[in-house]
């Protein structure tokens, strides 16, 4: 009896996938960073935040070292080509990120605003990934915009 009910409660824990637990990590990582920024966007410009922004992923990287998940890549060579730009390209978009909050942008509007950057993907995705979107993912996207319309206003 003690042995099916510790099964059930293994199931049931195995039952929330771990990308799920991550991406709750993630918002909540990311929700206080958001406001971090606007903290930072009163104190430095965007150019400095992103020279000492980039000592502060020694930690995770130093982690990451010690990872097995870092030595189990597919091809450094492709996928560090990849890895470069998306650094590139989040760079530029943190620059740009505490460059709006520091012109006058408010926390409460700018971090939900630039939390529409999955759209860009969806329709990068849907366009060079051949993925499909279905019909209730574009109605989550359409009262996504509405959100943040009525954020505006």
């Amino acid at each position: 009896m003690a042995e099916t009910t510790l099964n059930r409660t293994t199931k049931s824990k195995a039952a929330v996938p771990a990308w799920l637990w991550l991406s709750l990590l993630t918002v909540v990582l990311w929700g206080a960073w958001g406001l971090q920024s606007k903290i930072i966007a009163e104190r430095i410009s965007p150019w400095m935040n992103q020279v000492l922004f980039t000592p502060g992923l020694l930690p995770p990287m130093i982690w990451m070292f010690f990872s097995k998940n870092l030595r189990t890549g597919v091809s450094l060579p492709k996928g560090g080509a990849y890895a470069f730009a998306t650094g590139v390209l989040g760079g530029t978009g943190n620059i740009a990120f505490i460059a709006s909050m520091g012109s006058g942008g408010k926390a409460a509007i700018v971090v939900p605003l630039v939390g529409l950057a999955p759209l860009v993907t969806v329709i990068i995705a849907r366009a060079v990934l051949k993925e499909r979107i279905t019909r209730a993912q574009i109605a989550g996207l359409a009262l996504a915009l509405v959100s943040i319309y009525l954020l505006t206003i």
